[in-house]
């Protein structure tokens, strides 16, 4: 009997310490660093271009947001082997991660190739069709011609980092960020303005940068994976034998994802070009806002990502009684701190829009928007932790459910307001709130009654 008390507690013992903020933020942060990263890149264009031109600013909006529509397929099905990998290792079945791994490599070289497809020779078209105004659309496509050719880089980047979230070490990911965050600046500033002796290439040569930046991280993984012996550890890169099985569960569980994620994301291009309808000003003023919400949420992705590894992982376990506690525990420590942040946003709006143009007319014309994004930051920091862990949970049929009545009501409410009450650029950004709280609600009902466990 005592010894089964022992045992009891020992088990209790190491899962309190699993779910503990230290672990939290232990797994956390190196994935905040990450997201910090790919948000760099976006940041660095904005912040440069916005002191190009307003055209520039604007098309940069456009041409990200329908770059990431192309991409968030690849980054959906990493989020797949995310959790498959997440869930062997809490399994502890370590040899069978990397075969994971290697099929969902194979997949992503197929996609690759159709993805740089898309953004190199259709895009151009694809625009055509719906962006109005010329200056924006030629700026857009300058910028995409280049930035194609990061999406082989960028897929790999993708799937090692979530390798990497699913066996719990990432602190690599520290490592690779700060290489590619500087690289993108040094680029980026070279090849925008025309430094060191080089052509001022503007948009195009931001898309260059990016893709360059991505290129330098990509060789940092391959190194670092050789040399501190994950590829043998873990089996990696052998694709010794095509599993039917395997791809079969990899698509089971990542197609509603990647559902889930391109309806997101392309909604996000439609509230983007909503704007670009309503004028080149409202649609600059739209990329400096979108830069600071961007910025804002880089803790909100890095514990949304935690989370759905973590979930995973302790169901894994067979613990799926410390989910909900786990959940809770997150979201309760994000919302503090996206406390701190919609206070900032609030009492200094100036000075963060101040990161991304010099223009004081632009700033102060986006400062009513700014304020619009501050109480969505505290809905986004409770709902994306609940929509991850959804993901995490396996319930990956549920998320896309409850992302088609978000994005819907979502689209009703952003084309009433800019179609038939023509209301001013405030008004429509009150749509993102309105998203996430639909989506608290629903997620949140399901993850305390719905049947997942």
């Amino acid at each position: 009997m005592m010894c089964e008390i022992q045992l009891l507690t020992f088990a209790n013992h190491v899962s309190n310490s699993y779910t503990s903020y230290k672990n939290i933020v232990r797994i956390a942060w190196p994935i905040m660093i990450g997201s910090l990263a790919i948000n760099i890149i976006n940041l660095t264009d904005t912040s440069f271009l916005g002191r190009v031109g307003e055209v520039e600013l604007g098309a940069s909006a456009l041409a990200g947001v329908f770059y990431f529509v192309v991409v968030i397929i690849g980054w959906a099905f990493n989020t797949g082997m995310q959790i498959i990998v997440a869930r062997r290792s809490g399994e502890n079945r370590i040899d069978e991660i990397g075969k994971v791994v290697d099929h969902e490599l194979m997949l992503l070289m197929i996609l690759s190739v159709v993805q740089f497809a898309v953004l190199h020779f259709l895009s151009p078209f694809i625009l055509d069709a719906l962006v109005s105004d010329d200056q924006v659309r030629q700026a857009a496509n300058a910028f995409l011609y280049w930035r194609s050719f990061g999406i082989f880089f960028g897929m790999f980047n993708s799937c090692c980092q979530a390798f990497f979230v699913g066996i719990g070490k990432t602190k690599v990911i520290n490592l690779t960020t700060g290489i590619m965050a500087a690289g993108n600046l040094l680029f980026a500033w070279v090849l925008i303005f025309g430094h060191l002796s080089f052509p001022a290439l503007g948009i195009a040569g931001s898309g260059m940068a990016s893709t360059m930046a991505e290129a330098l991280a990509t060789i940092v993984y391959i190194i670092f994976i050789v040399i501190r012996g994950y590829k043998s550890k873990y089996r990696l890169w052998q694709f010794a034998s095509v599993q039917t099985q395997l791809f079969k569960s990899l698509f089971k569980l990542s197609s509603p994802i990647v559902v889930q994620q391109l309806m997101s994301i392309a909604t996000w291009f439609l509230f983007f070009l909503f704007i670009e309808h309503m004028g080149q000003r409202n649609l600059a003023i739209s990329n400096l806002v979108r830069g600071v919400y961007m910025m804002c949420g880089i803790p909100t992705w890095a514990l949304g990502s935690t989370a759905n590894s973590m979930v995973s992982n302790l169901i894994g376990q067979g613990k799926e009684k410390n989910v909900l506690h786990l959940i809770w525990k997150i979201i309760k420590g994000n919302f503090v701190l996206n406390t701190v942040i919609a206070l900032l946003l609030v009492l200094f709006p100036s000075a963060l829009l101040g990161i991304f143009t010099s223009d004081v007319s632009l700033i102060h014309d986006a400062i009513s928007s700014l304020y619009v994004i501050a109480p969505t930051v505290l809905l986004f920091s409770c709902s994306f932790i609940i929509i991850y862990s959804v993901t995490g949970t396996g319930s990956s049929r549920f998320a896309l459910l409850m992302e088609a009545i978000s994005i819907a009501l979502y689209i009703i409410y952003a084309t009433a307001v800019v179609y038939h009450f023509h209301a001013p650029l405030p008004v429509l950004w009150c749509a993102e709130g309105l998203y996430w709280l639909i989506a608290i609600i629903i997620g949140g009902t399901f993850l305390r009654y719905g049947k997942w466990k």
